[in-house]
């Protein structure tokens, strides 16, 4: 392979200096602005196939380029009176078919070919507008209005075939692309927003639209538990890492559970013995709601204590947040799984932690066979995107809501689209905020630099 680097002003100039020193057979290896121009790296003797896809997509944008060209020589005696205006535009629309055609031939790289594009553009812009100003207005709007929509065109083909980043065999289209960066504004796994936007069309140009129908398929794909555990009762335990919320959670559905239903027939357990003063917490809210609490010990039998316990009918299990090196992790597991299919395992996700520390904490406790899952700290977070994906990927279903410390009042049963609308306005919140905190950087470094 031979190659070699070329500098010009604009990316038409080297464009041309790689073809009449190196050929058709050229392919863009590389470049980047340098100084006042670009800096190009071409070699030869290197192929790349594209696909039929590309190949049909590049036929009919030479084609179009063609129809310009026969369009412009029927206008020759605009070009006589404006020679100026007509080098420029030859020269930057045969560099534009310059560039198309090397991605025909497979020797142009999308990137530099992209780039290109973009040079020629601006360039092509300009001289259209001068064109435009000698003709008439009867003349100039079509034509202005075919240009436009050609480059349009043109852009959004090489930037969708650049793919996801996720997924780089499936190119998304350009509103696609927007609608998939919107996903992960929110939060939004990127596997899962692959998904929504897949079930998106990919001739709507209205993204606007669009993006309404993926907030729609986001609420319809959260998984939400088809039960009231406070009316229909049973037996919970809840696991999750030190501080997520789960012993105060406890205390609010207790507490929710005895202004609905009285005192007699519900009871607390708690497996934590591992941390200094662990229980104090879960004692005060059974004195205050006068109902029995049990403390399991280490290695201790749950579904003996569950039997003692076979004449309630809310039982809630409070469990240790211990890291999965811990040794007694194990043991606590052990007690958990023993129970059976008595007992059914929520797991508490605190909306304040990112999303791999969410997955990881998914991990954790998977081995103790979670059934479903509560969101905890609603009121502290400012991205709901990373535990709603964590929810719809594993298909665990949302009991509960918590949105602060206060008991009984700070827990709610979820409700999909009001999850969804409460995470775009954080997204958008976070996006105001930035805004506002730049150009407040860009004024200060202002004042610095004038010394005011």
């Amino acid at each position: 392979m031979k190659a070699k680097r070329f500098t010009a002003k604009n990316m038409q100039q080297a464009l041309r200096m790689v073809s009449d020193e190196l050929g058709p057979d050229a392919v863009i290896l590389s470049n980047k602005r340098v100084g006042k121009g670009v800096e190009v790296i071409a070699a030869l003797d290197y192929q790349e196939m594209a696909n039929e896809q590309q190949q049909q997509e590049i036929d009919r944008q030479l084609a179009l380029q063609q129809e310009l060209e026969q369009a412009k020589q029927s206008t020759g005696k605009i070009r006589q009176e404006q020679p100026v205006f007509d080098q420029s535009n030859v020269s930057t629309t045969a560099a534009l078919k310059e560039a198309l055609q090397g991605i025909k031939e497979g020797t142009i790289a999308q990137s530099a070919a992209l780039d290109a594009v973009m040079l020629s553009e601006e360039d092509l812009q300009q001289s259209i507008s001068e064109k435009a100003a000698t003709m008439s207005r009867d003349e100039a709007t079509p034509f202005l209005n075919q240009v436009t929509a050609e480059l349009k065109d043109l852009k959004n083909w090489l930037v969708s075939q650049q793919g996801n980043a996720w997924n780089p065999t499936r190119p998304l289209s350009w509103q696609q692309a927007q609608i998939w960066q919107r996903c992960q504004d929110l939060g939004i796994d990127p596997s899962w927003a692959d998904k929504l936007v897949s079930a998106l069309p990919e001739d709507d140009d209205d993204i606007e639209k669009g993006w309404a129908q993926c907030l729609k398929y986001i609420a319809e794909d959260l998984p939400l538990a088809d039960n009231n555990m406070l009316q229909t009762g049973g037996c919970f335990a809840f696991v999750g890492p030190t501080g997520a919320g789960k012993s105060t959670t406890i205390g609010k559905l207790a507490a929710q559970y005895v202004i609905n239903h009285g005192s007699d027939n519900i009871a607390l357990i708690t497996m934590d013995n591992y941390r200094i003063a662990a229980h104090d917490q879960l004692k005060a809210f059974a004195r205050i709601m006068e109902i029995p609490l049990l403390v399991l010990e280490p290695n201790g039998d749950l579904s003996a204590m569950l039997d003692q316990l076979s004449d309630k009918k809310f039982i809630l299990i409070d469990t240790a947040g211990l890291a999965i090196q811990d040794p007694h992790f194990s043991v606590q597991l052990s007690m958990l799984k023993g129970a059976g299919n008595r007992v059914k395992t929520l797991l508490a996700l605190p909306l304040t932690s990112q999303a791999r520390c969410l997955q990881e904490n998914y991990e954790h406790f998977k081995p103790a066979g979670i059934d479903g899952c509560i969101f905890t700290k609603l009121d502290e977070c400012f991205s709901l995107g990373q535990a709603m994906s964590i929810a719809s990927v594993t298909r665990l279903p949302i009991h509960m809501v918590t949105d602060g410390p206060h008991i009984p009042d700070d827990i709610h049963f979820p409700n999909a689209q009001k999850m969804v609308r409460l995470a775009e306005q954080m997204a958008r919140m976070a996006q105001a905020r930035w805004q506002t905190s730049e150009v407040s950087s860009a004024m200060n470094n202002n004042f610095m630099q004038h010394g005011v």
